[in-house]
């Protein structure tokens, strides 16, 4: 059987260089203007490099598309008439499959489905398969679909493959569908959805998605074990109406190792009757997937510290070394560490037993978020503590909390102290009390009644709110939560460190990183400024739209520190026009009128581009 190479530029004289027999593209008869061009594969055909699909591509049941290492299928953005139903529901660009598709790439070199420009859900319309066998995806990214698959009567082999930013990752009807070793990541819909099914879904990360994996109804063949299924916004397992027997979906992590807690983001007949259960015992306690990673090191007055137990949370609430960690290691001769976690974000902690005494670390930069392939490297900075709480308890009128603050012993005046509730920890803002402690280093915190986790830091800016800058200094009661009863005055010690480099969570490497996104749905930039040839210490960065340079910005960063480094909650990605005002010291987020700039800045996927800001020094 002949085989023909498709690259780009054939696409698109397909129906002319192409004998017939082959492939050919055409309108059907009585099809309204501005519905898509079909593109017929009818022979087995190759594609590499760039391909652009403007219409439909429908491989026929005799043909086998194979799709090479490193090529991108790039989907136009358009939209084809509704009162056409020639084209199989489809409402933009996409693949219909009778025949099979092979798409096979490397790690260095994957196949990507995507739109052209920026891909959204809903770029292009979807692959569909139907009455279709032996089709094999490895190593392939799909984002921007309004559903990367949708299959019925067909069977599908996928590993190691990436669905991302799609409305919905795979949706399957009736078919036999292996997945293994991918990722279902920002879906906007679902990740994965499936009825009348036996698919076989293991060792996935299914996470970020409005529901992780739906089940439409009559999936009780089906294998889904040893996935990592956790923080989907609605439901990481959810059951439709119409699914009325009961689901084995066992041995999953489910974001969590209490069962009790997991099972609150499930959606079963215990929530609506008439749908069947999903038994979910026995609950995995670790992750059995990861795909990112946090290293780091952990020492001791900038000493390097061996075997120190360094410890991942998802949650601080029972403590700072309480319950079952997502990943644990001991540090090695040289005081490094590695945690492979699953993409997310996670309190980092650490302790070890040193000749002056007990050990503990817990960074400013806490907590720590890694994406999907990547590494977030942190610096563990050990203060020394007592081995048993150092707390008094005493009756008062009020119920409050005096909190004294120390580097190496000594009291540390100007630090801004607050408790935050343990369910809710946020180290940056107010919390729910926060005060100024005096020259002593101590300052009190009048509460109602109830468990707080406790910490102290001084901004080298002066500001009372964000993240604590390179040369500031930060702090966690060790001993958190504090259970404060009424009617009584607790006093505890806070020890502090300075945060110098990684050690302390400051922004290291000449790139920007964070992705966190903020209650009001900011997101959470890190990034590097640079005034001539020094780093802009001291200065602020004012974040406007290309066309408003005037009046109140859209964003305002911390005090950029020593290194350089800043932070800035921005409204979304674009384009930025960035100044740069001199901080006034003592006057929280205060700058002088006087600018330098504008630089202009573009910020796309959490990053900006350029990773650094240049300004010129007058």
């Amino acid at each position: 059987m002949r085989r023909e190479r498709v690259t780009a530029a054939a696409l698109l004289l397909l129906a002319i260089l192409l004998p017939a027999g082959c492939a050919s593209t055409r309108r059907a008869a009585g099809v309204p203007a501005g519905a898509p061009e079909i593109l017929y594969i009818e022979t087995d055909t190759t594609w590499s490099g760039d391909v652009r699909v403007a219409g439909i591509v429908h491989v026929r049941k005799s043909a086998t598309l194979t799709i090479l290492p490193g090529t991108r299928v790039l989907f136009a953005k358009r939209t084809f008439p509704q009162a056409a139903d020639s084209h199989e529901g489809f409402v933009g660009p996409g693949i219909r499959v009778d025949g099979r598709i092979v798409a096979e790439g490397t790690e260095e070199n994957p196949v990507l489905f995507t739109s052209e420009g920026t891909p959204a859900p809903g770029s292009w319309d979807k692959i569909l398969f139907t009455f279709s066998e032996g089709n094999r995806f490895e190593r392939c990214v799909f984002e921007g679909a309004r559903y990367a698959f949708h299959s019925h009567f067909s069977g599908i082999e996928v590993r190691n493959c990436v669905f991302r930013d799609n409305e919905e990752g795979v949706r399957l009807g009736i078919s036999r569908v292996r997945i293994e070793d991918s990722v279902f990541t920002r879906n906007l819909v679902r990740g994965i959805n499936f009825r009348e099914c036996r698919n076989v879904i293991r060792r996935n990360l299914v996470y970020g998605n409005g529901d992780g994996i739906f089940l439409h109804s009559k999936t009780e063949g089906s294998v889904v074990r040893g996935n990592a299924i956790y923080g989907n916004r609605r439901y990481n397992l959810r059951m439709g109406d119409l699914h009325t027997g009961d689901i084995d979906v066992s041995g999953n992590w489910w974001g969590t190792n209490d069962e009790a807690a997991a099972r609150r983001t499930i959606h079963d007949g215990a929530t609506t009757p008439g749908v069947g259960a999903a038994r979910i015992a026995p609950v995995l306690a670790r992750p059995p997937v990861t795909g990112a990673e946090i290293r780091g090191v952990f020492a001791a007055r900038m000493v390097p510290v061996a075997g120190a137990h360094v410890r991942a949370y998802v949650s601080i609430a029972g403590g700072f070394w309480r319950g079952d960690p997502v990943a644990a290691a001991r540090t090695d001769e040289f005081g490094l560490f590695r945690l492979p976690v699953p993409p997310g974000r996670y309190f980092i902690v650490g302790k070890a037993d040193s000749a002056a005494g007990s050990l503990f670390a817990f960074p400013g930069k806490n907590p720590v978020s890694v994406e999907y392939g990547e590494t977030a490297e942190v610096g563990l900075p050990a203060v020394t503590i007592p081995s048993a709480p150092s707390m008094r308890l005493s009756a008062a009128s009020r119920s409050s909390i005096t909190i004294r603050a120390t580097l190496d012993g000594a009291p540390v005046a100007g630090a801004t102290v607050q408790a935050t509730r343990p369910d809710r920890p946020d180290f940056r803002g107010p919390g729910e009390a926060s005060a100024v402690t005096g020259a002593g280093g101590s300052a009190a915190l009048y509460l109602p009644p109830g468990k707080y986790l406790l910490s102290a830091k001084k901004r080298a800016s002066g500001a009372s709110l964000g993240m604590v800058e390179e040369g500031g200094l930060f702090g966690v009661y060790p001993f958190s939560p504090v259970d404060l009863p009424e009617g009584r005055t607790v006093a505890v010690e806070i020890p502090m460190f300075e945060k110098r480099g990684l050690l302390g969570g400051a922004l290291d490497g000449d790139a920007s990183t964070a992705r966190e996104t903020e209650r009001d749905g900011s997101v959470r930039t890190e990034g590097k400024a640079i005034l001539g040839d020094l780093p802009a210490e001291g200065y602020i960065v004012f974040f406007y739209r290309p066309t408003e340079m005037i009046g109140r910005p859209v964003a305002r960063s911390s005090a950029v520190s020593g290194s350089g480094a800043f932070t800035v909650a921005l409204p979304g990605p674009g384009e930025y026009a960035v100044f740069l005002r001199k901080a006034i010291r003592g006057i929280p987020g205060g700058a002088e009128e006087e600018r330098l700039g504008p630089v202009r800045v573009r910020v796309e996927g959490g990053r900006f581009v350029p990773p650094v800001l240049h300004f010129d020094a007058k």
